[in-house]
């Protein structure tokens, strides 16, 4: 596979691992749906903040390899939104913010002990997350995310429509928030606007994947979690 499609595989197998899990959880421990959904969501979100320490090559753009999670973590979010609503996505989502919060304040603790067998740099590189970027990430998710929720709400029966409306203006309101702020007076203003829709066309071009894996999840979410009378209900809404 060439190298500037890989970041599409890895998208496929994290939202392959993530279904296997949540279903796993859900059917065979008897997990509460809504509770297994969240935690994974919870979990996604962490992952991608160490992943996103590398950018990689997709397309014709350099993106944080943390985009790898995007597809499962929409998912996770949509499955909690069609089950709970938007007042518990809220909720979930202000976790969210301060479960990436815990874990910078992990990661400044975590440089500022002393270190015993490995030079500073390997550790700073692993778990350096600087003040602006931080901001920059809680203050991108935490708009993105209640964009999403909000717009997956409002058109929760077309999938289609939720795929059209939601996931672009969320990637996009993440983009246009989190760039400048990390990188303004950083990177050149021409450089500064490329890599803003370079992040922005990259996550777009995960639509078509985004809209055929949630078509799939909510076949199973309907028949399989909510069951066969709330199936009916719901798919003649």
């Amino acid at each position: 596979m060439a190298p500037q499609l890989e970041l599409l595989a890895w998208a496929l197998i994290m939202f392959g691992a993530s279904a296997a899990i949540y279903r796993a959880l859900v059917s065979a421990l008897r997990a509460d749906p809504t509770l297994a959904a969240s935690a994974l969501y919870l979990v996604l979100l962490t992952v991608s903040q160490y992943a996103a320490s590398k950018v990689t090559e997709y397309l014709w753009f350099g993106v944080p390899a943390g985009t790898a999670t995007y597809v499962a973590t929409v998912a996770m979010l949509d499955i909690i939104v069609m089950r709970e609503g938007f007042d518990y996505a809220k909720g979930l989502i202000a976790m969210g913010l301060a479960s990436q919060a815990l874990v910078s304040v992990t990661n400044i603790s975590v440089l500022s002990m002393p270190t015993l067998s490995a030079p500073e740099d390997v550790y700073g590189y692993v778990f350096g997350v600087s003040a602006r970027v931080a901001l920059a990430s809680a203050a991108a998710y935490l708009a993105a995310e209640l964009t999403d929720a909000y717009v997956v709400f409002r058109v929760r029966r077309a999938i289609w429509k939720r795929v059209l409306y939601s996931d672009p203006v969320a990637m996009a309101v993440d983009t246009l928030i989190f760039v400048p702020l990390a990188f303004y007076g950083v990177l050149p203003e021409g450089t500064l606007l490329s890599t803003m829709l370079g992040l922005v066309l990259a996550k777009w071009s995960l639509s078509p994947m985004v809209l055929g894996l949630v078509y799939a999840n909510r076949r199973f979410l309907l028949r399989d979690v909510y069951g066969t009378g709330a199936h009916r209900r719901l798919a003649a809404q």
